[in-house]
């Protein structure tokens, strides 16, 4: 079995470069870009626990995916 790669940020957030953007660049680097979305149903997992758990994700992230998707036109609302 090959390696998987792992893509990993840090919380740290800068006026210039906040969390959602940093969500934005990490996802481009892993590729996303690359999949071929075209005639496909894209499905965004939006809940991996309950609020204060350590696998919460916050719905402004997957917001973030969303607008993304839009704005390549690889996501039809």
């Amino acid at each position: 079995m090959s390696e998987s790669k792992v893509y990993f940020t840090n919380l740290r957030s800068k006026p210039s470069l906040g969390l959602l953007k940093k969500l934005e660049v990490l996802v481009k680097k892993a590729g996303i870009e690359t999949i071929d979305f075209d005639h496909k149903i894209v499905a965004i997992k939006v809940h991996f626990g309950e609020p204060g758990n350590m696998a919460y994700l916050r719905p402004n992230y997957s917001a973030q995916i969303v607008r993304f998707l839009k704005t390549k036109k690889l996501f039809l609302s």
